[in-house]
């Protein structure tokens, strides 16, 4: 993300008058000869140039970000208002389902029960992107974080013969964050890699420190088919399809997201086709004397 401020209006360079500038200088030179132009002019143009197009990349942020928060609230009112009637559909389906004893109508009332449900999680994941809960604050170690995330993949790993591996960070890493959360986040992007290889693939948990600016970065990386740069780059959107990459479409990218901004954190994707994924959650490290 870049930052600062938009210049005003009136800080502006006059681009009119730089062009008209930069033209008399071409219209002057001999057709075939060199063109001599001014340090100053170059330097003006250059100058303008780089704050245009500083403008622009600030401006693709904005709209990005405003794009997420009309996501955001969509998703809410969204989930809020259809969880009343799911709720009633399943516990109409279950009150039907204990008097009847014919198979095929039981198998029935199973199954919009069974629906119901699945729509009720895929509603509570968008209200947890659109409005992740208050992290509660305490002091955690990152393999305190990282090990229940292990214990518990670890079985799905080995039925799906993917080599589930760990490099810890030679010096300990803490943190004041919400480890719930953050082990929450860290599983979601483990099980989202576990979909993206193909049994017999690897998955690797890496931490490392970057204690000279104060953050540590932990990065789940696969050897899967990668995405290419606009897929990559729309990954934590709800609901984006990355089929072609080997993701499914799913919520488990956005909700990691909003945990782990939730607690100070940043998520970024780097992947290339046929190179693999490495999701990396950089978290500021607790730096307090202990």
């Amino acid at each position: 993300m870049t930052s600062g401020r938009d210049p005003s209006p009136d800080s502006l360079p006059d681009v009119r008058s730089l062009t008209a500038r930069l033209r008399a200088v071409l219209a002057s030179a001999a057709p075939g000869g060199e063109t001599v132009v001014e340090t100053s002019l170059l330097k003006e143009a250059v100058a303008t140039a780089e704050m245009h197009q500083g403008m622009a990349t600030r401006f693709e942020e904005r709209v990005a970000e405003a794009r997420l928060e009309a996501l955001r609230e969509l998703a809410y009112g969204a989930g809020h208002e259809i969880n009343n009637p799911l709720a009633n559909i399943a516990a109409r389906a279950q009150a039907l389902l204990l008097d009847e004893r014919e198979p095929e109508r039981r198998r029935r009332l199973a199954t919009i029960v069974d629906q119901a449900f699945r729509a009720r999680d895929m509603i509570g994941g968008l209200m947890l992107f659109a409005r992740p809960p208050k992290p509660e604050l305490g002091a955690a170690c990152l393999e305190d974080v990282v090990r229940p995330v292990l214990d518990t993949l670890r079985p799905q790993a080995e039925i799906r013969r993917i080599r589930f591996d760990y490099t810890p960070s030679p010096t300990p890493l803490r943190f004041q964050i919400d480890a719930a959360q953050v082990g929450e986040a860290l599983r979601m992007l483990t099980v989202n890699a576990f979909e993206a290889v193909n049994d017999g693939g690897w998955v690797c948990l890496e931490a490392v420190s970057d204690a000279a600016n104060d953050w540590a970065h932990v990065s789940v990386i696969d050897n899967g088919p990668g995405m290419d740069s606009e897929t990559a780059a729309r990954a934590c959107d709800p609901f984006f399809s990355g089929r072609e990459a080997g993701r499914g479409i799913g919520l488990g990218l956005p909700k990691a997201l909003r945990l782990v901004e939730a607690n100070g954190g940043r998520l970024t994707i780097a992947s290339r086709p046929g190179r693999g994924t490495r999701c990396t959650v950089a978290l500021p490290l607790d730096s307090r004397p202990r």
